[in-house]
């Protein structure tokens, strides 16, 4: 699914936004198309040694080594379950400074140079939205995690939160910032 942000970007109104939508455990998620590189088919994950448990392993996607991040441990869930995964693979920094019309509050060193992947547990679909129905997260989120949540859609398959890239890449990129969820 090489090149997933940049066909459909194209075809939407400034007035619309879409996100790729996936499972973690029973939970919707979702992260702003255009942040998105690419969506792996099932790969092998190989551990690293030592590292923090929010770090999956590495994959090889075509020859380029891609460091794998388990977002629901970073949220305080539950690893990411065994077997078949998908990787949405993130765009670095430099291939971010290209995509037309994304917001420029984006905090684009957080992307680093290097790819980066999400493992979810099952992917969903594209969902586009009217830029007004991204509805603000609610407050009484944990702190913890609420620098995570960028906010929340009502869709009809029910609720979608939508992830903050930024805080969760640097998250990962630290070794735990936000504590040690062992």
């Amino acid at each position: 699914m090489g090149g997933l942000g940049a066909n459909q970007s194209s075809i939407v109104s400034p007035a619309e936004c879409q996100f790729v939508s996936f499972l973690l455990g029973q939970e919707r998620f979702g992260v702003d198309i255009r942040k998105v590189k690419e969506i792996t088919p099932e790969v092998a994950i190989m551990p690293v040694p030592r590292a923090p448990c929010h770090v999956r392993g590495l994959v090889n996607v075509r020859g380029q080594v891609v460091l794998v991040l388990d977002v629901a441990r970073m949220l305080g869930r539950q690893q990411t379950r065994e077997g078949a995964h998908q990787i949405i693979i993130i765009k670095t920094a430099e291939e971010l400074k290209h995509v037309a019309g994304l917001d420029p509050s984006v905090d684009q060193p957080a992307f680093g140079d290097k790819p980066l992947g999400i493992l979810v547990d099952e992917l969903g679909d594209v969902v586009q939205v009217p830029v007004g129905d991204v509805e603000t997260t609610p407050p009484h989120i944990s702190q913890d995690t609420s620098p995570f949540f960028a906010g929340v859609i009502q869709h009809s398959n029910g609720l979608l939160v939508v992830l903050n890239l930024s805080h969760l890449l640097a998250f990962g990129g630290d070794g735990g910032k936000y504590g040690d969820m062992e």
